[in-house]
């Protein structure tokens, strides 16, 4: 199977001038299939559409968001010509599934692909027809994937060349080697299929540890950060407090020293009235005085 995935704000597929399929923001997804391919396939291929990570989150950060994580609308458009051998200058497509093999394995894509996600959500064109395509691509973000890879499919048809020449050269040509190949080619392609899930559950997994890593990072970060604030606001804290105690010292003292010069005040006039009194008193002993040198 070949894909070609497109991320684009909108996507409409005529035919005759008439919609037969539109979706908003999502994926538009070209399928070709070759005759080598199996329902199999299918599982891992809409496993792939739905949970690629083609969109940006809400931070902006880039390929962190899937189709199925953010609830957006996938259209697929079977085309066979993605199979093609160019011979010259004229395509030729005797790699691809035949019509009516094709459509039943395509309806088989797009059924499994509304079951798993959301029917509504799962939009597709007319098989067979002549169709016209829009759409907006935004970025542009495309990318071209085959499964099973090209390298595994090249390795199966190496190896299949191989035994049927041995068989030639030694005479095997009976119907019972020709039933153990069929077996032997499909116990290969489940292996290889196996293998190809593998890797990429792998690779699935590898991408997963790095953005935990990320997160984990993230929060450690945010929590220092915490951990710096509170620990100033404490310090300032105690800064204000000790401040408190140094104005409220500094009011004992400035009160302490008033109520000082108060009673200093006081005894001043206290003292300044004796004075007088004792003044008065001198003043009347030597009136009498006078007055009685006078008789």
């Amino acid at each position: 199977m070949r894909f070609v995935i497109q991320r684009v704000n909108r996507g409409c597929v005529k035919v005759s001038s008439q919609v037969v399929g539109q979706i908003g923001r999502g994926l538009m997804i070209l399928v070709g299939l070759s005759d080598r391919d199996t329902d199999e396939h299918i599982e891992h291929v809409i496993d792939k559409f739905l949970n690629i990570r083609l969109f940006d989150d809400d931070k902006g950060n880039r390929w962190k968001e899937s189709v199925k994580s953010l609830g957006l609308e996938i259209l697929l458009v079977s085309q066979f010509t993605l199979y093609h051998i160019l011979k010259g200058n004229k395509p030729d497509f005797h790699e691809a599934m035949g019509g009516d093999k094709a459509r039943v394995l395509f309806d088989k894509i797009v059924k499994r692909a509304r079951e798993k996600y959301d029917e509504k959500k799962i939009q597709t064109g007319a098989f067979g027809e002549y169709m016209q395509i829009d759409m907006e691509c935004d970025g542009p973000v495309t990318i071209n994937w085959e499964y099973p890879s090209r390298e595994n499919k090249n390795n199966k048809e190496g190896e299949d060349n191989k035994k049927e020449k041995e068989n030639k050269k030694g005479g095997k040509k009976n119907k019972e080697n020709k039933e153990d190949k069929k077996e032997e080619n499909k116990e290969d392609k489940k292996e290889d299929n196996k293998e190809d899930i593998k890797e990429e559950k792998e690779e699935d997994k590898k991408d997963e540890k790095k953005e935990h890593k990320k997160e984990h990072k993230k929060e450690h970060k945010k929590e220092h950060k915490k951990e710096h604030k509170e620990d100033e606001n404490k310090e300032d804290k105690k800064e204000d407090k000790n401040e408190d105690k140094k104005e409220h010292k500094n009011e004992d003292k400035n009160e302490d020293e008033k109520e000082d010069k108060n009673e200093e005040k006081k005894k001043h006039k206290k003292e300044h009235k004796e004075h007088k009194k004792d003044d008065k008193k001198e003043d009347k002993k030597e009136g009498k005085r006078k007055s009685l040198k006078n008789e």
